[in-house]
């Protein structure tokens, strides 16, 4: 960094402080996000709600650490050009904090692909890649607030541990997103109401995750670029940010696919009602129906889409599918059951 030049005022303090900007204005988001869920999802199970609550918790934390990290290198020392190169203890601890967040969210969705997949390792290598990512942070926290200058902290120990660490975030969101619309995609099936519901689902998947790494690769991209000044800092203010409010965008919406699954399951009922009568409709072009085969060709479409509400989780990860199919010909019944995240 060349102290006082106004190129580099402009790439160090005003990238962090754009940086700022931009994180305070997602913290709202978070909070208006997170009064939101305890409004509407009161009933949720525990889990949700502590997870719910430390996130918005360090969250909020770490909106005072970069605030206070502005301060000190835009207030505290203004007019002092050689002190640009200090890094102050409080942005460094907001490294740790961002590493928390995307940690938990990371777990988070992890668990949705257990659902999905039901399959426990295609989850496991995610968190450990999670947990990687944690370490990584942890230590380049540790050496942040042991040598206290840019200048210092951009040599190759430690800045492969940092480089590390937000390539492991941009490549488990990546891993998270790709595997879930992979398997939300196989899982359509001949129903409209629950390919209406997958749908859903894989763009809400693809808006969180995509948004969210495209953000950490532009962060990891500008530190391996341009690592003399703070663009990428800039940048990585907003990551923790985004990771809450997808966690948070995807419990509310749950709220929202109830909404459309009951639209579409109304439509279905007005379109095709329980108690049309097929035999008499029929009977002039086939011939003469028995009763059994009347109630038996009832059961051929019949399609109960089963979501729990009122249950102590209120969570719709968990839709219950159930697809009664009959082959007229063999009088054979199909039944299966997915499970959606």
């Amino acid at each position: 960094m060349i102290a006082g030049d106004v190129a580099t005022v402009a790439t160090v303090y005003g990238a962090i402080l754009l940086g700022t900007c931009i994180g305070c204005g997602l913290t709202g988001i978070v909070f208006v996000q997170t009064v939101l869920y305890f409004k509407f999802y009161p009933s949720d199970c525990t889990q949700n709600k502590i997870l719910v609550l430390i996130v918005w918790a360090l969250d909020m934390m770490h909106t005072i650490l970069i605030i206070v990290s502005v301060w000190e290198s835009v207030i505290v020392n203004f007019n002092k050009p050689e002190m640009m190169d200090v890094i102050p203890r409080s942005l460094g601890l907001s490294v740790a904090i961002t590493a928390a967040v995307t940690f938990l969210v990371h777990c988070f969705f992890a668990n949705r692909v257990r659902k999905l997949t039901k399959k426990w390792y295609f989850a496991a290598p995610l968190v450990f890649l999670a947990f990687l990512r944690l370490l990584a942070a942890c230590v380049s926290t540790t050496e942040i607030l042991r040598l206290r200058h840019y200048s210092l902290f951009i040599k190759p120990f430690p800045s492969w541990v940092f480089t590390v660490g937000v390539t492991l975030s941009a490549s488990v969101e990546f891993i998270i997103t790709v595997v879930m619309v992979t398997f939300l995609g196989r899982s359509r099936t001949g129903f409209a109401t629950m390919n209406h519901i997958i749908n859903s689902l894989i763009l809400y998947t693809l808006e969180t995750g995509s948004f969210t790494c495209a953000v950490t690769i532009a962060s990891l991209i500008c530190w391996m670029v341009m690592r003399h000044n703070l663009i990428f800092l800039g940048m990585h203010f907003a990551i923790s940010k985004l990771y809450a409010n997808s966690l948070l965008a995807t419990l509310n919406t749950r709220k929202r696919l109830r909404s459309d699954h009951t639209f579409s399951s109304q439509r279905e009922a007005d379109v095709y009602p329980a108690s049309m009568n097929i035999h008499k409709s029929s009977q002039r072009i086939l011939g003469p129906f028995s009763p059994s085969k009347s109630a038996h060709l009832n059961v051929n479409v019949e399609t109960t889409v089963v979501s729990v509400i009122d249950e102590p989780c209120d969570d719709y990860d968990m839709v219950d599918i159930e697809s009664k199919g009959c082959d007229t010909a063999c009088g054979t019944e199909k039944d299966s059951k997915e499970f959606l995240s």
